[in-house]
């Protein structure tokens, strides 16, 4: 059975950000729409992390009819991460199904707790913008971030108000590889941080880049991927 790769976007992001993702035809890649966001302008936006990943869960089991005999990955870049890893422990939790390999890309673990930015007018939402990096200066007009505004105004609150992680003795069973760029403003202690909610952590990828490093790296970022997947199913295969 065809293995399912989905991709979660980052803050203020949507699904196109994966439009030119291709592989091999043994991996469907499914890029994840947020409410409010991209073709899903028109919805609303979701005001906390629980309504946000209630929601994909939702669209992942009822659209794409999962059932133990699939072999679920994740990809999270930035926002995307956290969200990719709630998302993973709901799908354990209430539907006993696992997500086999998680990518958690530019994120630090929930221990780093991501302070509220004013991101209510153009003026700090492109100082935002240009801190973290990869934002064309096409993007960075008056008038396309007038439309960005509320959207970036509610993922970054959604963010700044999580508050994620296991109990005790319950970290999510998933084969995890952390990506990050080597100018990203995301730390790899901050990264390395994630295995105390995640086991295994089978190593850090640093790619040349920014916050956005994926962009210039995105052949290379597949090939890991492709080849973490092919790795697993084949110790699986194994067993």
């Amino acid at each position: 059975m065809k293995n399912k790769l989905f991709c979660f976007p980052y803050a203020g992001g949507s699904a196109s950000f994966y439009k030119d993702w291709k592989t091999d035809g043994s991996l469907q890649v499914i890029p994840l729409e947020y409410p409010g966001h991209g073709s899903k302008y028109c919805e609303s936006l979701c005001e906390s992390m629980s309504e946000l990943t209630d929601v994909l869960l939702e669209e992942i089991v009822t659209n794409y009819n999962i059932t133990p005999l699939h072999h679920l990955s994740f990809f999270g870049h930035s926002m995307g991460a956290t969200v990719a890893y709630e998302v993973a422990v709901k799908l354990e939790q209430r539907y006993s199904q696992k997500v086999e390999n998680l990518f958690l890309s530019s994120k630090s673990s929930p221990n780093y707790k991501l302070e509220q930015m004013d991101c209510s007018n153009v003026t700090e939402l492109k100082k935002t913008l240009k801190k973290i990096g990869g934002t064309s200066e096409e993007l960075l007009t008056e008038d396309i971030l007038q439309v960005f505004l509320p959207i970036m105004q509610a993922d970054l609150t959604i963010l700044a108000n999580y508050c994620g992680g296991p109990k005790a003795n319950q970290k999510l069973r998933s084969h995890t590889m952390l990506l990050v760029g080597s100018e990203d403003t995301v730390t790899k202690e901050s990264m390395e941080a994630w295995d105390e909610y995640i086991e295994p952590i089978e190593g850090m990828q640093v790619l040349k880049g920014d916050h956005f490093y994926i962009r210039q790296n995105q052949d290379t970022v597949l090939k890991l991927v492709r080849n973490n997947i092919s790795k697993r199913q084949n110790e699986l295969l194994i067993m």
